[in-house]
């Protein structure tokens, strides 16, 4: 049986009702499944398994995930049940998003994480980077403004509460 197993590590297995006949087969010669699962199933993730598991471990509903990495609800729906597969770039994004490998994205391929990233930032913090990373001078400029007038207020605001 490992010699198979072996065999099977060479492949990604896209389809699920491939994926149900290969434990189908283990189960008929009385493989233990959880073993199987354990030490098979990993390798054989479709992109689509990828997908929602990064949907599930990030607490995201598809409709969210889809609007922070700028795709359409109907696009991530398609992924998810092997209809379409994924720009390299739509990838790329998830990784600067989530910090999941995109070669683990699109191949899955470990590592399943990035490394030398930090890790510590929330989606909104990391969403918003990606956004100003793509602004033009002129957006900058008038963004450090915006930012700069916020920190102001919030002194102001504290100066008053101290004098109370």
């Amino acid at each position: 049986m490992s010699n198979y197993i072996l065999y099977l590590s060479r492949y990604i297995v896209k389809k699920k009702t491939i994926k149900n006949q290969i434990f189908s087969y283990f189960e008929n010669q009385k493989t233990n499944i959880d073993q199987l699962h354990f030490n098979v199933y990993p390798m054989y993730m479709a992109l689509s398994d990828r997908i929602r598991t990064i949907i599930n471990e990030c607490g995201l509903t598809q409709k969210e995930f889809a609007e922070n990495i700028n795709v359409t609800d109907s696009y991530i729906s398609k992924v998810l049940k092997d209809e379409s597969g994924m720009a390299n770039s739509t990838a790329l994004l998830i990784e600067q998003l989530y910090s999941y490998s995109k070669n683990w994205i699109m191949t899955g391929d470990e590592p399943k994480f990035i490394t030398g990233k930090k890790h510590n930032l929330s989606i909104l913090q990391k969403k918003i980077i990606m956004d100003v990373e793509q602004m033009k001078e002129s957006e900058l400029k008038a963004l450090l403004a915006f930012i700069e007038s916020l920190k102001k207020i919030e002194i102001q605001t504290s100066r008053k509460q101290k004098t109370r």
